[in-house]
């Protein structure tokens, strides 16, 4: 595989357009966060020394804790994704092994085994002499 740039015409101009709508993109999402950071700066502006500063704290701290409530709920949410799909995969492995057992034992008769469980867990005897 060389290193060397592509020569062929097609291939360069593909490269340009490529590298031309990848600058358009960066550029047109710039604009837009410096438009958002404008636009949120005028509108504190316009509200400032204004009577709306007690709805305004009482809004940021409304904000506040939907944050935490939100960081919660995803905390949730991941650690039940994760302990089912913890279970979903021993379960898999466990429908699995007969096959890969035999598989095994067709390559090789005198394998041994390694001693872990049908569902791909340490064996609980294992587990007692490390103790």
């Amino acid at each position: 595989m060389s290193l060397e740039p592509p020569t062929d015409r097609d291939t360069l101009e593909y490269y340009r357009t490529q590298q031309r709508y990848s600058t358009a993109r960066t550029a047109i999402k710039s604009i837009a966060w410096v438009a958002a950071a404008f636009f949120a700066f005028k509108a504190v502006a316009a509200l400032a020394g204004q009577s709306t500063t007690v709805a305004l704290s009482l809004i940021l701290n409304a904000l506040v804790d939907l944050k935490f409530a939100l960081a919660i709920t995803l905390t949730g949410v991941a650690c039940a994704w994760a302990v089912a799909e913890r279970a979903l995969r021993h379960r898999k492995v466990e429908s699995m092994q007969g096959r890969l057992k035999q598989l095994e034992t067709e390559l090789d008769p005198r394998r041994s085994s390694s001693g872990l469980t049908p569902r791909g867990q340490t064996n609980p005897r294992d587990r007692d002499r490390t103790r």
